[in-house]
C-alpha cells in the first residue's frame, strides 16, 4: 500500500495540462496598438508566475511550474493569450487557462488575473 502513496503526487506532477482554446477564452479589449498589448501580456504572465513557452506575433503561451500542496500540487496550468489588432489603436485579447485532469483540484483559472495585470500596466499613465 505504501508504494501507492507516492503515485498520486507523481501523477499530479507528470500529468499534462490541456491545450488552451481561444473559443472558451475570457475576452478583453484595449485602446492600444497590438505590439504594446503583447508586451503587457508578456509582463502579466511573468507577474502571475508563468514561464513563457511560446511567443509569436499575436500569441503567447505560458506554463506555471508545479508546487506541492497538501493533497494535490498546485501549478501545472498552461495559459494562452491571443492578441488581435482591431485597427491602429484598438486590440482584442483572449485569455484561456487550461488545467490538467489530475491536478484540477489544486489548479486555478488565471484568466482574470492576467487580464487585470494587463489592464493595470496599460492604463497607468
Amino acid at each position: 500500500m505504501k508504494p501507492y502513496l507516492f503515485l498520486v503526487p507523481l501523477l499530479a506532477l507528470t500529468a499534462c495540462a490541456s491545450t488552451p482554446e481561444a473559443g472558451t477564452a475570457r475576452r478583453a479589449a484595449f485602446d492600444k496598438p497590438a505590439t504594446v498589448v503583447q508586451d503587457a501580456a508578456t509582463h502579466a504572465l511573468s507577474q502571475t508566475g508563468f514561464e513563457i513557452e511560446k511567443s509569436e506575433p499575436g500569441y503567447l503561451q505560458g506554463f506555471r511550474p508545479h508546487k506541492l500542496g497538501f493533497f494535490v500540487g498546485s501549478g501545472g496550468e498552461t495559459i494562452g493569450v491571443w492578441i488581435e489588432s482591431d485597427g491602429a489603436t484598438r486590440t482584442n485579447v483572449k485569455v484561456d487557462t487550461a488545467r490538467s485532469f489530475v491536478g484540477i483540484v489544486g489548479q486555478k483559472e488565471w484568466n482574470d488575473d492576467v487580464i487585470a495585470a494587463m489592464r493595470k500596466e496599460l492604463e497607468t499613465p
